[in-house]
């Protein structure tokens, strides 16, 4: 078993989904975020929950909550930096809007993680931004001078700090439109 904390990345306004909380939006009945860790394999010690709305309704996944320290919604980094404020050790951030990883790339992504860079998951597609393996400590003060300097791209920040791919085998899966829910709305 490897100890690790579960960040989830919540904190969106849902744009694309016309202002969902995507992970509260149901896919066959369920909410996209349970759907991301009823398959999440190996089973994280603990769950961080970056949320900037319904943060009584995510408490009944993760051990912690919590909200963007910056205001207006400044995307997904923001969530990362209140999430690794809160966390230690290992950690494995994911997108609320990732159905069913895979577990290979889990198992793969936490087997290379190092405190001496960010591991981040390469599908046959595309690099996946938000799918990290990373110490916390390390990188906390990097994260920050980034937002800091009114940088938001998770991308960019990817470009300025070390990083090790990590190949998935096939594209990930995320739901970003209510078009792509074609079970339960």
């Amino acid at each position: 078993m490897i100890d690790y904390t579960l960040i989830i990345l919540a904190g969106g306004q849902g744009r694309r989904m016309g202002g969902a909380d995507k992970g509260l939006v149901a896919v066959d009945g369920k909410p996209l975020v349970a759907h991301l860790i009823t398959h999440l394999s190996p089973r994280p010690a603990r769950i961080i929950i970056s949320a900037n709305r319904n943060q009584d309704r995510y408490r009944r996944w993760g051990n912690q909550v919590v909200g963007d320290r910056r205001e207006g919604f400044m995307g997904p980094l923001a969530g990362l930096e209140a999430a690794l404020g809160e966390a230690h050790g290992l950690c494995l951030c994911l997108p609320c809007d990732l159905l069913a990883p895979p577990a290979a790339m889990i198992r793969d992504l936490l087997a290379a993680a190092s405190a001496e860079h960010i591991c981040v998951a390469h599908d046959p597609l595309r690099r996946q931004p938000l799918c990290l393996a990373l110490y916390a400590e390390p990188w906390q003060a990097s994260l920050r001078d980034y937002l800091d300097a009114d940088k938001r791209s998770a991308h960019g920040w990817l470009d300025q700090v070390s990083v090790h791919p990590v190949a998935v085998a096939t594209p990930l899966q995320n739901l970003n439109h209510r078009e792509g829910l074609t079970r339960d709305t």
